[in-house]
């Protein structure tokens, strides 16, 4: 995934435009570019279209150009 494309997902139950970020052991980072929202590291058997209260679900992709 390219670090220049956003993600709206439902995490938890809430949405949310979220960066994506692999990393080690199968967990994903999502990355707010809001200061005041902290990282989340989510298990990647938690992002498979899971609604509740560990689901996350990718709804869709938005990529940047410039």
């Amino acid at each position: 995934m390219a670090g220049n494309c956003v993600f709206p997902l439902l995490v938890h139950g809430e949405r949310c435009i979220k960066r994506l970020q692999r990393v080690a052991g199968g967990t994903w980072l999502l990355i707010s570019d809001n200061p005041r929202y902290e990282k989340e590291l989510i298990k990647l058997q938690d992002m498979k279209g899971v609604k509740g209260v560990k689901g996350v679900e990718i709804l869709g992709r938005c990529e940047i150009r410039i």
